[in-house]
């Protein structure tokens, strides 16, 4: 078995009586991309390594320090070419340019139009896989592979949703470039959506004609908030790694609340919160009853999460309410 640089520099040095010395000179500076990097000094001589984990760095170091041992003992070769630690952890790779659409370029449904496409030629339905996601967590870049048959295209881009949009489009274009006579549907987002609302403002003219009294609630028009805010929560919960989303979930499963402890518990959960950068404010609301005290909290979230509890005491009070937040929160990022 073929010996890895560390341990034939510790054999060579031990014949001198002289034992490496590796000193940890950078440690990862603490994001999801750590590199390390370990300066080893022996024999009159130094030499740096860096690596994804600090095993590598070691390696990679005591490597350098055997190549600098040859160059300056005039050694006409290393003895037998050292064995290559084992990359546990791959560099971070290039991460790929995202190509931003001018805002005068309308959206177009790419995803939508292949579905038809496909169905109308009976083709199967579109796969789509992601195959890279890489960059900080606030700058996720996102690859997408989207199969048809036997063609393949790739989309990139910062959210997962363009990045499917990207690859379909370019499924769209190679289809249309190689197979003509595929039916495509002449009707685009727009005409569909223009025949659409057409569609209910006869219907709804037909209604108000023959039901005079309920024109006047047809016109007061009114927002679904719910749907709304909940895609809105479903964006936000895309835009957090996965791997992170998950950690903040399990650490909130696992906390044991004690109402004795509030101060603890409340502690604890700014900490976890503050992994996605969420801060908790916690302010007292005036009760009109002398034995009853109510607690607000807000989680900066965007749009926030509020929740307010109430208590025979301020402390039972504060126990209630986090209780409140850590389920909602839990809700949202599953």
């Amino acid at each position: 078995m073929s010996k890895t640089p560390v341990s034939i520099l510790q054999e060579m040095m031990a014949k001198k009586l002289v034992v490496p010395n590796y000193e940890l000179i950078h440690d990862g500076g603490g994001t999801h991309m750590n590199t390390f990097t370990y300066r080893v000094s022996c024999d009159g001589l130094c030499a740096n390594g860096t690596g994804r984990s600090k095993r590598d760095a070691k390696h990679e170091a005591a490597k350098a320090m055997l190549e600098a041992i040859a160059a300056h003992r005039g050694y006409p070769q290393l003895p037998a070419s050292p064995a290559q630690s084992p990359i546990r952890t791959p560099l971070p790779p290039t991460i790929p340019e995202v190509q931003r659409i001018p805002p005068s370029v309308p959206f177009v449904n790419a995803v939508g139009e292949l579905q038809d496409l496909c169905t109308d030629n009976k083709l199967g339905d579109p796969e789509y896989e992601q195959i890279s996601d890489v960059g900080p967590p606030h700058e996720k870049i996102f690859t997408i592979r989207c199969k048809v048959a036997t063609f393949v295209e790739a989309g990139v881009a910062r959210t997962k949703k363009q990045a499917k949009q990207d690859a379909a489009k370019k499924m769209l274009d190679k289809l249309s470039n190689l197979v003509s006579d595929l039916s495509v549907s002449n009707q685009t987002d727009s005409n569909r959506k223009e025949e659409k609302d057409q569609l209910i403002k006869e219907m709804t003219n037909n209604v108000k004609a023959r039901y005079p009294t309920v024109s006047r609630l047809l016109s007061n028009k009114k927002v679904h908030l719910g749907i709304a805010l909940k895609s809105y929560y479903n964006q936000i919960k895309d835009s957090i790694e996965e791997e992170i989303r998950e950690e903040v979930i399990g650490k909130l499963e696992s906390l044991t609340p004690t109402n004795e402890c509030v101060e603890n518990l409340l502690t604890n959960l700014k900490d976890i919160l503050a992994i996605i950068s969420f801060e908790v404010e916690m302010s007292n609301l005036k009760s009109t009853e002398s034995n009853v005290y109510i607690v607000a909290m807000r989680v900066n979230s965007s749009p926030s999460i509020v929740q307010i509890a109430s208590g025979e005491t301020e402390q039972k009070a504060v126990y209630n309410t986090i209780l409140k937040v850590i389920n909602t929160v839990i809700f949202f990022l599953k």
